[in-house]
């Protein structure tokens, strides 16, 4: 088995409020789809939505991997 990527509290924070912001962004993004006119503007729009969930779906996993020396000493 792998051994967990040690982080420090800093950095967790940090990418769970990344992780936070991508899904909110979106969210927001995925709303305005239906609004937009042009074929070629909703699938960009929709483009956008996909990478920004994949983005944070990658650092939720990079989460799910990473301790911290607080995790440690639970």
């Amino acid at each position: 088995m792998n051994e967990p990527i040690q982080v420090s509290q800093r950095f967790r924070r940090i990418v769970e409020a990344t992780v936070r912001e991508l899904l909110t962004n979106a969210a927001s993004d995925e709303r305005l789809i239906p609004h937009l006119e042009n074929a070629d503007h909703r699938r960009r729009q929709a483009l956008l939505v996909r990478k920004q969930l994949e983005r944070a779906f990658r650092l939720m996993e990079l989460l799910g991997a990473a301790r911290t020396d607080s995790d440690r000493a639970a």
